[in-house]
C-alpha cells in the first residue's frame, strides 16, 4: 500500500477510474470460476450459543 500523499492520491485515482470503467465487472464476467456470491459459510457451533 502506498505511504506518501502523492502515491495515495494516485492509488485512489486509479481505483476510481477502474470502478468508473466497470473493470471489476469485466474481470468477473471473464472469470472461469463461479463468482455468483453463493458462498457457503462454515457452521460454527459456538456462534449460536451466544
Amino acid at each position: 500500500m502506498p505511504l506518501s500523499k502523492h502515491s495515495i492520491s494516485a492509488f485512489q485515482s486509479v481505483t476510481a477510474l477502474a470502478c468508473f470503467l466497470h473493470i471489476p465487472d469485466l474481470v468477473a464476467r471473464m472469470s472461469t470460476q463461479d463468482r455468483g456470491g453463493d458462498w457457503q459459510l462454515p457452521a460454527f457451533s459456538d456462534a449460536l450459543a451466544a
